[in-house]
């Protein structure tokens, strides 16, 4: 039995994938944002609230499916987007698609993939969803716009937190960046460090630096991988304003959801600019380590808006129960990162299936332990705090 086999728990998985995982990898996961702090508040925050047991309440079978713009999942949660996954496990998002396909959830590909929108739309063309980040240019937005129309995509995840280039104090002292990968003049620093993971090592001795694969072809014609990379990495950054959504809700005429936005005035904006639904997030710690947890903000922007926008959420969800409190504090549905990194890192396939599958039985598990037989069941009144 492969050792993802017996995790029980996310952090069993957490435990495993760190082990396989480069020290200058491991820590980028694991600290995000400046000190750290962003991770620990989305984590701890679902501790501040307790879920109450109900009895004598028919809710055999639970039925957790969900419907979103027109169509059904199986679960109150989505498989996040997760900028150049590569590095953590070879092939990371085509993995991720297949996934989602045969658990049937949505699965968002990141804008700094690599894997292209055309791939991972043949290999789940009904789950998947595009992550765009409006390019400094209008001419490369409205291409990849484009390109996720013609791939069949039904939904654009607009992504607007960052004003400009994420700043990573693991990424400064490693001199690593994910998306280059190591260098001739970092890699004799992490000689050692690869030297004492060998499965991460030989797979990337075999396979290099993976390829941003949405912007391969954008660089200049020949371009390596690091030279794509290098390209990205100049021009994916927008400091987007209210006139870009607008922008971008004119040309996109399938679903738009606005992810990244954290403040009640903001998400009502959003909306009333056309937005079909907004993801309440702090991209998972990593926009800032002294921000407010996403699960406050989520709780927070549902009181200031009412009942009758959509609402998603992600960051620091571990356990089908923090799905369940989030629900009750107001998200139509949640979506998961690093669950399905340390997962996938884990253990590839088969570690991205059972990260998914722990949480689904949790949910299920805490939900019939609540009385709650369906998502819709699930209220605040079924929490404290």
């Amino acid at each position: 039995m492969a050792a993802v086999d017996r995790a029980v728990t996310i952090e069993d998985l957490r435990q495993l994938a760190l082990r396989r995982l480069p020290g200058f990898i491991g820590r980028y996961v694991e600290q995000a944002a400046g000190d750290g702090g962003g991770i620990a508040r989305n984590v701890g925050a679902f501790r501040n609230y307790q879920l109450i047991p109900r009895a004598l309440v028919d809710v055999t079978p639970v039925d957790t499916t969900t419907e979103l713009f027109g169509r059904k999942y199986a679960s109150l949660f989505g498989v996040s987007a997760v900028g150049t996954g590569g590095i953590y496990h070879r092939h990371f998002d085509e993995i991720l698609a297949e996934t989602a396909r045969d658990a049937n959830l949505p699965y968002i590909l990141s804008g700094s993939g690599t894997a292209s929108i055309e791939t991972v739309s043949r290999i789940s063309p009904d789950h998947t969803w595009f992550q765009l980040y409006a390019a400094k240019t209008d001419t490369l937005t409205d291409h990849m716009i484009g390109r996720a129309k013609d791939a069949g995509v039904k939904v654009l995840v607009l992504t607007v937190d960052y004003p400009v280039a994420p700043r990573s104090e693991v990424i400064a002292r490693t001199g690593v960046s994910l998306a280059t990968g190591p260098t001739l003049r970092s890699f004799p620093r992490l000689f050692f460090d690869a030297l004492r993971h060998p499965y991460w090592a030989a797979e990337y001795l075999r396979g290099g630096t993976p390829k941003l694969e949405s912007w391969a072809q954008y660089a200049p014609r020949g371009s390596s991988t690091q030279q794509v990379s290098r390209y990205y990495i100049d021009n994916w950054v927008r400091n987007s304003t209210w006139r870009d959504l607008d922008r971008v809700r004119k040309i996109w005429t399938g679903a738009l959801v606005v992810k990244g936005l954290v403040h009640p005035d903001d998400v009502l904006r959003a909306v009333q600019a056309g937005a079909d639904a907004v993801t309440i997030s702090n991209h998972g710690g990593n926009k800032l380590d002294c921000m407010q947890s996403s699960l406050e903000s989520l709780a927070a922007a549902r009181k200031a808006v009412g009942p009758g926008v959509r609402l998603f959420m992600d960051g620091g969800i571990r356990r089908g129960s923090d799905i369940a409190v989030a629900k009750a504090l107001g998200a139509d549905h949640c979506f998961i990162g690093r669950a399905t990194i340390y997962g996938t890192a884990a253990g590839g396939r088969r570690g991205a299936q059972r990260a998914v599958d722990i949480l689904q039985n949790d949910l299920t598990y805490t939900m019939a332990m609540i009385g709650c037989r369906t998502n819709a069941d699930i209220t605040r009144d079924h929490v404290t705090g």
